[in-house]
């Protein structure tokens, strides 16, 4: 067996290739953006790359790569069950719908008319998003029809700049006075206003459509599963101060008692209708109800060390208080879909 990775330092990379190393597992660096690729995969039984949203490079064609080696019977990570809506909100409003899990309603308009229409006859507040993004950037609590006409027609207008250098750094500033962010981190963010990667530059404004969701009132924290096989991490993010998102916040607590198996039950429940390899979930209790609904999804969550010394859960709601680094399950994920893979290629050949 032999696994191709494509390296990108700071990335889940580091990690499989220290893991592949330390368990013997067969592998290969590889770069994705190499014009033969496809040539270079021939001997390998699969590929893994975490590709990053905020990459336009990445964007340009890691799915389409991904999905094409899929397609010839090669085993990747992330495939397409797992990866085709990441970092698509618009797209997870269908799956979500099609799939009749139990989510935020969401209403999403390509024609400023219809939009302007539905705020005439709606109730808020609503929730505003961007179809791409991640950390709750570009994430609004609309208040009234007047706030929500000035962003749609924004949004059939000029649109909106995938990355704000000034929005960035007021987040930052809001983190530091919260305590959930370093000077070194806010000044690094002000260097953003000036100073914007290539990479990030170049994404294109997103435009011609509005995206709004049902605001879910919760007691002040929602919950976040990352769940590959039979495993999953859970934690409780509390909302920022004089804010109502807790993504992006860095208030992330592993308190186990907040955590029920009704919250675990949730999240496997999930992972296993749309079939992913590997998910990360965010999911909000309706505070007077109780009822659980998701919000978002995402094949892949923050590089945090910190995050695996908390224990994880199982399928039975039990929680596993010992050592563990959960993005070496990924590995582990496509060793066994490999083997499932031969093991089916054996027994039609007897």
């Amino acid at each position: 067996m032999k696994i191709g990775i494509h390296k990108r330092e700071g990335s889940y990379s580091d990690f499989w290739i220290e893991y592949c190393e330390k368990k013997g597992i067969c592998y290969q660096i590889l770069n994705a953006y190499d014009n033969n690729i496809v040539d270079q995969l021939s001997d390998c039984d699969a590929f893994m790359w975490h590709y990053h949203h905020g990459s336009n490079k990445d964007k340009l064609f890691a799915k389409q790569l991904l999905f094409s080696l899929e397609s010839i019977g090669l085993i990747v990570f992330p495939n397409f069950k797992t990866g085709w809506h990441f970092d698509d909100k618009v797209g997870q409003k269908y799956l979500f719908e099609a799939y009749g899990i139990k989510c935020a309603k969401t209403y999403v308009f390509y024609d400023k008319k219809e939009a302007l229409a539905w705020v005439n006859s709606t109730v808020f507040p609503k929730v505003f998003k961007l179809r791409s993004g991640a950390g709750a950037s570009h994430v609004y609590l609309i208040k009234s029809w007047r706030e929500a006409i000035k962003f749609i027609n924004k949004a059939f207008g000029c649109g909106f700049k995938a990355f704000s250098g000034w929005n960035y750094f007021k987040n930052a500033v809001k983190l530091y006075c919260s305590k959930t962010l370093s000077l070194p981190g806010v000044i690094k963010a002000f260097g953003r206003v000036f100073i914007v990667p290539h990479s990030i530059k170049n994404l294109p404004r997103e435009s011609q459509y509005v995206y709004f969701q049902e605001f879910i009132p919760n007691d002040g924290y929602d919950f976040r599963l990352e769940i590959v096989g039979d495993k999953a991490i859970a934690m409780v993010r509390f909302v920022r101060k004089n804010d109502f998102r807790a993504s992006g916040g860095h208030m992330d607590y592993f308190n186990h008692e907040l955590i029920t198996k009704e919250v675990i039950n949730f999240g496997f429940e999930i992972a296993d209708k749309l079939g992913t390899q590997s998910c990360a979930l965010d999911i909000v209790r309706h505070k007077e109800t109780k009822e659980l609904f998701l919000i978002e999804i995402s094949y892949c969550y923050g590089v945090d060390q910190d995050e695996f010394n908390h224990g994880y859960w199982d399928r039975d709601g039990i929680l596993h208080l010992e050592k563990f680094n959960g993005l070496e399950w990924m590995v582990d994920e496509v060793i066994e879909s490999v083997n499932k893979k031969q093991d089916n290629l054996k027994s039609q050949s007897i």
